[in-house]
């Protein structure tokens, strides 16, 4: 039975027209072709190799999975089915987008992209593929030199693509760590969940100071410490000000709201404990004064984890300068090659990415932009998806839980 396929005009609205599959198009018109990207958890691509008899690109390496949406698909839909009927897997796109498309003389192409678990059992095409494998970014390479891919222009930036577009995986402009033998982590806002408290007394000592901008400047002194805070103050809303009255009535809420315990994020205790298991040496680096860090962190039972604190009060200058970590690397006795920082903030991030260290956002009330995430190495959502990753990603070593 002869296979159809819907036609789009040039702005990618459907016509009504359909053509059977091969056959000949008018000027402007368009037919569908969808490609699939798979990656797993390890970053590896999934390659097929086509059998030598093909009519086109026969014996040569291919990317995952490609094909011709049928009449009625949605590009969705297209690429869900080839991987179904190529290599035999149910793949639920509904969540996201293709992560490009373009248009040629006569066909629309999308590029989607998926991480799947390279254990499941692969069902090929023995008409269509020869062979699949899954391959790392050098392997990938050495395909590509060896001349034996179908020629994509873009084929040699797809692990920057993946890296890109899947949150861990984002390619760094200083590359990857060999290894991690250490991890510095900031307190309020990434070990506890103190930030989101202190928003609320800032608005609250707001109100009673009728200083409306107080969330606006909360935001902007995330990360600093009491110098860098009064510093900002000063030079926007001047001398006038009462700056030791509004912030000694923010900190007064924030304490009471604190009295009963210290609330601590999700994942905290389960990341240190498994960096902990494999020797990983820890720090905290954070702009608040040492003796409210050491109470905080031992209240909430995290204390005992770290093996150096370093605090806003033992710098010069504090975040966004560099200083702090480079204090935290040289008492934990590690090189910034083989050291990673968690952050929350943006000053956190900036200081974190001038030391030279490898920085790991997990935003908390200030969301990731562009500048964040430019200067981050991998960003996720929470610390227990960032101790996934690190467990899945070879640079640690130890022994497993």
């Amino acid at each position: 039975m002869p296979e159809y396929q819907d036609i789009y005009d040039i702005h990618r609205n459907l016509t009504g027209k359909k053509v059977i599959r091969g056959g000949k198009r008018s000027a402007g018109e368009y037919i569908l072709v969808i490609h699939v990207l798979l990656f797993d958890q390890q970053g590896r691509l999934l390659v097929q190799k086509r059998v030598d008899d093909k009519t086109n690109w026969a014996g040569m390496w291919d990317i995952s999975v490609g094909g011709i949406s049928q009449a009625g698909d949605t590009s969705r839909s297209a690429a869900e089915r080839e991987v179904a009927e190529e290599l035999g897997i149910q793949l639920d796109l509904s969540d996201t987008e293709p992560i490009f498309s373009f248009r040629t003389k006569n066909r629309f192409d999308d590029y989607w992209m998926a991480v799947i678990d390279s254990s499941q059992k692969l069902t090929l095409q023995p008409e269509e593929v020869e062979l699949a494998k899954w391959v790392n970014r050098k392997e990938w390479e050495e395909l590509l030199n060896a001349h034996v891919v179908i020629p994509y222009t873009f084929q040699w930036i797809l692990f920057d693509l993946f890296e890109q577009n899947f949150p861990g995986a984002r390619l760094y402009p200083f590359g990857n760590p060999k290894r991690i033998e250490g991890a510095v982590f900031d307190m309020d806002g990434l070990l506890i969940d103190t930030e989101r408290i202190v928003k609320i007394a800032w608005e609250q000592a707001g109100k009673e100071y009728d200083f409306p901008e107080a969330v606006d400047a909360y935001y902007h002194c995330v990360g600093l410490n009491a110098e860098g805070d009064h510093a900002y103050f000063l030079k926007r809303f001047g001398k006038e000000f009462d700056y030791d009255g509004f912030r000694g009535r923010a900190r007064a809420l924030a304490h009471e709201a604190l009295a009963d315990g210290i609330p601590v994020k999700e994942g905290v205790k389960e990341i240190l404990k498994m960096l902990k298991s494999r020797g990983i040496k820890l720090a905290v680096a954070s702009s608040t004064r040492e003796v409210t860090v050491r109470d905080e962190l031992s209240r909430a039972g995290l204390l005992e984890y770290f093996d150096v604190v370093i605090t806003g009060d033992m710098v010069t200058k504090g975040k966004p300068a560099p200083e702090i970590y480079e204090k935290a690397m040289e008492a934990l006795g590690l090189d910034k090659s083989v050291c990673i920082a968690f952050e929350d903030s943006r000053n956190g991030i900036r200081s974190a990415y001038r030391s030279g260290i490898f920085p790991i956002q997990i935003p908390d009330q200030i969301p990731a932009n562009m500048e964040t995430n430019a200067l981050s190495w991998k960003t996720f959502d929470s610390l227990t998806t960032a101790k996934d990753w690190l467990l899945s990603s070879g640079l640690l070593g130890g022994v497993n839980e």
